[in-house]
């Protein structure tokens, strides 16, 4: 075809295609060379992942404080807690840990006040007869004066200079901690722990925590609240802030009434025993990456991520040794 009035033949259409095909797929090679994905915006990185490993046991240390009213109301419930202690000491036996006793009094008066009673003063699963040891030195009288301080007392008994003075021994530093106080009447520690004796002893068994890694708790066998009870042994008040205190630390709370102080001695046993429910993760993980097995059973629940730090903490604690793997990704920073 020729050119007429200003038209382009089909042919010279097509000479001129194919004349600019060549710039138009070097531009459109630059325009894609803007976005590649060699830009440092974009670059892949392979993920990380890792398969940590832990094993359930039984906490592998602890040492127990017991704090027993010495006042002279206390005769009959001492004589009842010293014929019923084989129970504790069996149950802290059969769980295999590694455990150390040992007692005090009430009496923050006494040149002695807060200093370990019995001999020896720490007791172990190592002596002859270790429940024989303890029961007589929860045997210890009814000549003490008024005021019943048991948080101070036990505060006393744990610090300096008792810590490492006469307790010397009692008190390990990587051993969970359970004090236990016995008393028919309720706590008076103004002297030495302040206004609010339970708040201050609760934060003294965390500052124990910290400083340790493991757990302490306070337990109180004292007067119901709000009314107080009465029993073979005798009449108690109200331990109010021995509750409270116990309820800060997450122990437990017995009547000194219960008549029959077996059932309570084996009560306190079975709870000072622990198991742990938190495994801390050496990295930061993707949450959604997260597969956890016990003893190669895959769990899909019953457990949770803790941020900081990181960990996998199980509302029910595993099973005495068995086995918690954790697999995730790593989360990149």
């Amino acid at each position: 075809m020729m050119k007429e009035s200003g038209r382009v033949t089909h042919m010279e259409e097509r000479s001129v295609t194919l004349r600019t095909l060549p710039w138009l797929i070097s531009l459109s090679l630059l325009s894609c060379s803007e976005f590649g994905i060699s830009d440092e915006d974009e670059v892949v990185t392979d993920p990380i992942v890792l398969e940590e490993s832990f094993v359930q046991a039984p906490l592998p240390k602890l040492d127990v404080l017991w704090v027993i009213d010495d006042t002279p109301s206390m005769g009959d419930e001492q004589a009842a807690l010293a014929t019923a202690i084989d129970p504790f000491t069996d149950g802290l036996q059969a769980a295999g840990m590694s455990w150390q006793i040992g007692v005090i009094r009430t009496d923050i008066t006494s040149d002695d006040a807060g200093v370990l009673q019995g001999v020896p003063w720490v007791i172990t699963p190592h002596l002859d007869d270790p429940a024989e040891a303890l029961a007589e030195a929860a045997s210890v009288g009814i000549d003490g004066q008024p005021p019943e301080a048991g948080l101070g007392a036990a505060w006393l008994a744990l610090s300096e200079p008792l810590r490492s003075g006469a307790n010397r021994g009692l008190r390990r530093e990587d051993a969970a901690l359970h004090v236990i106080v016995v008393s028919d009447g309720d706590d008076l520690s103004e002297s030495i722990l302040g206004g609010n004796p339970a708040d201050a002893f609760s934060l003294f068994l965390e500052d124990e925590e910290a400083r340790t890694g493991q757990p302490a708790v306070f337990s109180a066998v004292v007067g119901d609240v709000p009314d107080g009870c009465a029993g073979a042994g005798g009449s108690a008040l109200p331990g109010e802030r021995y509750v409270q205190a116990a309820q800060n630390s997450g122990g437990i709370v017995q009547s000194i009434c219960e008549p029959d102080f077996s059932n309570l001695t084996a009560a306190l046993a079975e709870e000072t025993v622990a198991w742990p429910t938190r495994f801390e993760l050496s990295e930061v993980p993707v949450p959604d990456s997260i597969r956890v097995q016990i003893d190669g059973v895959r769990q899909d629940e019953g457990w949770s991520l803790l941020e900081e730090p990181p960990a996998v903490e199980f509302s029910v604690p595993p099973p005495p040794r068995s086995e918690i793997r954790v697999r995730y990704e790593v989360e990149l920073q």
